[in-house]
């Protein structure tokens, strides 16, 4: 229905009877020259049908541009063996009198397969109703480009969300869209066409009698699930403007003018007729302040704030926009949405009093709205946690809250929609008389405020707005102004700390760091510290995030996220990283490093980011830590480490590094050398014990054991098992500093997992970030390049693609340094691939330990202390690094490819 546009439908599987007097026939011609289609009127007979079927249709509905040959490019992209068509029927899907702004046609074929046989098929269409109030909103609004976007971009990612957690959830029927018949018609651009669920028995229930108590908790769990999905799909990706703001888009000056158009004259005819319910007269006075105010109201809700919990909104959530399916046994066991005409970001009032006060029956609406309310949010919270949401979840005592804020969404439903959700169906329902303010149309509006059914229930509907105070405007509560609503709480500070956290963490340390930070920063009120990371996805370190909501100084509260990172608690794991200077060189990484890399590519023009913001308390804890920014609120987010990375996500990875590492030769060249934990080998003697320990030795010889048993071995697995009982030695000379080589500063550790990907609303990568500098070094770009591609990529183009990935980086290293006008000989692809040959060490450590650990399934024992342990849980867990059938089919590809190249023999 919509407060700026839709229909009112009665049965949207049912065809509408046309008076005779109103049709014609003309000829359709099918694919086949032999045979000829039929479009046919409800009343059409088969048997009073020529052999030459004659199509029939009635002029004033079904629009003439509309043709057969304009979906056969459809029927091939959704009818598999399509062949031709041999029948075409279109028809109206709804009662005459019942159509608002758009005309719903249901299109239907019978189609021959490429097996000669038959199968029937249907769609449901939605096209403009031809007039000038149709086309002055479509020049202002064009809400068929909303609703496409809606059905064919963003729903099938949020079901796609839930299919990833193991629950199958099914929103909306599928839609297509025309690209080569809109070329020959260009109207079709402004229509929406779908499956047609009735083909599934969906159907509506009656609007008159609206739904009863079972069929609303069945909707608000639907609800709840689809803003839970558009809640956290926006958090990842974000949205794209149409669906952020709805079809009026920014321009609110442009929707308050069409508003007040559509809503003065309804108004009007509402206040009039109080009169005429039983002792509803004294709401005048009100409801009249209210409607004084509305402009203002409405410019409050058009716009979310971001204070507060928003999903993206229906926008249009009523009972004919509804479709059930019944079971057998007439049990409800289905329902999906219709009519995203107007999706919008905000709160999810704007869908659920929408919902509640227009659909829901009255013996129902009012005595269970608040356990409405509750039965909504216990679902969106299932959902939400179980999608893994990382922003703050509403409690039920702020949706409730909120009510005081939102109520014009209440009201709006109540005066302008519920009324021709009630209206007997009638010829007069129409586009122009809902919104015009003629005589004709002020008849209508006199129908819809004066049937008994919406008479019932108005009378009980508004006293009960008013003893809720929702017929106050918004301005008048006292003492609920915006900040109020959005900083009051029963609670106290929320403290919750992870067990596994360090002992110094704790509330006083950010506020401290938040007085710093932030100008408008007040103080904390819930501070919540938990791990970040699975077992097997970060092995040297402990990721904590800590999420703040903070008031502000100047009124509402506020949200910030930090990534903490920390040591292992085991104590020889402590002293391995200190050996190894895992946290020193993440700390020069972050503090001292990337900022100044940053810089060379700000002061030539070219700004880029390499990582997460990081951050340092005033009375920093003497225990190793690294603070970094939360990425995963502004949407950043790993990719499947276990699918790995498709083309372009990894040549994004690609061109990052190569932007690391010319920024680094340049600084190098410019500045002079890094900090000695950055220059410094890995394997030196301080290190040796470590990598020559029982533990390691137990670790390379399942690793060898696993190798020689895999397809193949007999070719490779001798090599392979021989770096494995040399690796200190060959590593130790790989690492040598050679100043006549091009060197960079590796990451060091460039995995799946230690990049995040920004994407945008098609899914498109629009930024990426590196994290964990724990193992950067100053030497060959070889290191990093063997690492990432062998450990990284999906399987189906680590080793086809490899030699392109190679050119794709060699390209964008090139241009970088040209970029940064980098001094020196900057090297030639053959040198580059020199380079790849002589330090192919990199490529063997890889394969056989890193790849280990990515291609892993997660496993709660995943940790550095298991890796290393030599009792019998530490042996089956190596085992299943080795033995896994994913690890084994990665590398029996990969060492067959290296021993091709000459890159195994070392000795």
């Amino acid at each position: 229905m919509g407060a700026f546009n839709s229909k009112s439908k009665h049965k949207y599987d049912v065809a509408s009877e046309e008076p005779k007097a109103q049709k014609r026939s003309i000829t359709a011609k099918s694919n086949d020259s032999q045979a000829q289609s039929k479009i046919v009127t409800p009343d059409s007979s088969p048997a009073a049908a020529p052999a030459a079927p004659v199509p029939e249709f009635d002029i004033k509905l079904v629009p003439t541009w509309i043709k057969e040959s304009h979906f056969v490019e459809i029927l091939r992209e959704t009818v598999p063996s399509f062949e031709k068509i041999k029948s075409f029927h279109i028809k109206p899907a709804l009662n005459p009198g019942e159509n608002y702004a758009t005309l719903m046609l249901r299109v239907s074929f019978d189609v021959e397969l490429s097996d000669k046989s038959s199968k029937s098929v249907s769609y449901m269409m939605k096209v403009p109703h031809e007039s000038p109030e149709m086309e002055q909103m479509l020049a202002v609004s064009n809400f068929f480009v909303v609703e496409n976007e809606a059905y064919i971009d963003l729903l099938p990612k949020l079901e796609e969300l839930y299919k990833e957690k193991g629950l199958d959830i099914r929103f909306a029927p599928r839609a297509y869209q025309f690209k080569e018949s809109v070329k020959e018609e260009p109207r079709l651009a402004n229509t929406v066409l779908m499956y047609d669920l009735g083909q599934e028995g969906y159907k509506n229930v009656n609007r008159l009698e609206c739904l009863n108590f079972e069929q609303t908790k069945v909707v608000l769990k639907k609800m709840a699930q689809y803003h839970a999905a558009g809640a956290h799909y926006k958090n990842l990706y974000g949205i794209s403007e149409r669906l952020m703001y709805g079809m009026f888009g920014k321009n609110i000056e442009v929707a308050l003018a069409m508003l007040e158009a559509m809503m003065v004259p309804t108004q009007k005819r509402f206040l009039s007729n109080l009169k005429n319910f039983k002792d509803c007269q004294k709401y005048h006075e009100k409801m009249e302040a209210y409607f004084g105010k509305i402009k203002d109201l409405f410019k409050s809700i058009g716009n979310h704030d971001p204070n507060e919990f928003n999903v993206i909104n229906h926008g249009d959530s009523w009972v004919n926009n509804l479709l059930f399916k019944i079971a057998p046994n007439g049990d409800l066991s289905e329902m999906l949405f219709v009519d995203f005409q107007n999706p919008h970001y905000g709160h999810p009032f704007g869908d659920l009093l929408y919902f509640i006060m227009t659909s829901v029956h009255i013996d129902y609406k009012l005595k269970h709205f608040d356990y409405f309310i509750k039965y909504y949010h216990d679902q969106l919270i299932e959902h939400l946690e179980l999608l893994e949401y990382t922003e703050r979840k509403p409690k039920l005592w702020e949706l409730h809250m909120q009510l005081s804020k939102h109520a014009s969404w209440a009201i709006t439903a109540v005066y302008m929609v519920l009324p021709v959700v009630l209206l007997d169906p009638t010829e007069s329902a129409t586009f122009e008389n809902f919104f015009a303010d003629t005589e004709s149309g002020s008849d209508f509006k006199n129908l819809m405020y004066s049937n008994k059914r919406y008479q019932h229930y108005i009378e009980q509907i508004l006293p009960w707005l008013d003893n809720r105070g929702l017929l106050e405007t918004y301005e008048e509560l006292p003492g609920l102004t915006p900040a109020a609503i959005a900083t009051e709480s029963p609670n106290q500070v929320e403290i919750n700390v992870d067990p596994e956290a360090p002992d110094w963490v704790s509330i006083d340390f950010f506020k401290t760091l938040l007085k710093t930070e932030i100008t408008d920063y007040k103080d904390i009120q819930s501070f919540l510290v938990r791990k970040a990371t699975e077992a097997g996805d970060n092995y040297s370190s402990i990721m904590l995030s800590v999420d703040i909501d903070y008031l502000k100084v100047s009124g509402g509260k506020s949200s910030i996220s930090f990534m903490l990172k920390v040591p292992p608690a085991g104590a020889a794991s402590k002293a391995i990283l200190d050996l190894m200077l895992t946290f020193k060189k993440e700390i020069a990484m972050y503090y001292d490093v990337i900022p100044q890399l940053e810089q060379l590519y700000q002061q030539a023009g070219e700004p880029v980011v390499f990582g997460p913001k990081s951050y340092t308390f005033q009375n920093s804890p003497k225990d190793d830590h690294i603070l970094l920014e939360n990425l995963r609120p502004a949407g950043y987010k790993n990719a499947d480490r276990l699918k790995g990375l498709n083309e372009s996500e990894t040549k994004h990875v690609l061109a990052k590094l190569a932007k690391l590492h010319a920024a680094s030769a340049q600084w190098y060249v410019t500045k002079g050398k890094y900090a000695d934990c950055l220059d410094k080998a890995l394997h030196n003697e301080n290190t040796r014990p470590i990598f020559e320990s029982e533990q390691n030795k137990s670790f390379m010889g399942l690793a060898a054991e696993a190798i020689q048993k895999f397809q193949g071995s007999e070719l490779y697995g001798k090599k392979v098992v021989n770096v494995l009982d040399n690796l200190f030695t060959l590593i130790s000379k790989a690492e040598e500093y050679d100043e006549k080589q091009f060197n960079v500063m590796n990451h060091g550790d460039c995995w799946t997992n230690n990049v995040m990907f920004s994407y945008n609303s098609q899914g498109q990568i629009i930024d990426t970030l590196l994290i964990d500098f724990q193992r950067s070094n100053f030497n060959t770009p070889a290191q990093d390049l063997y690492y990432f591609l062998l450990s990284s990529p999906n399987f189906d183009i680590k080793l086809e693609k490899f030699d392109y990935f190679i050119r794709f980086y060699h390209d964008e290293l090139k241009r970088n340094l040209e970029l940064l006008k980098y001094p020196r000989h900057i090297p030639t692809l053959r040198e580059l691939h020199i380079m790849l040959l002589n330090d192919s060490i990199w490529a063997v450590t890889t394969t056989s330990t890193v790849m280990s650990a990515v291609l892993l399934e997660p496993t709660n024992n995943a940790s550095i202390e298991t890796m290393l342990g030599n009792d019998e849980e530490g042996k089956n867990f190596k085992r299943k690094l080795f033995n896994n059938d994913r690890y084994r089919k990665h590398s029996e590809a990969i060492y067959p490819f290296l021993n091709h190249r000459g890159l195994l023999d070392f000795v």
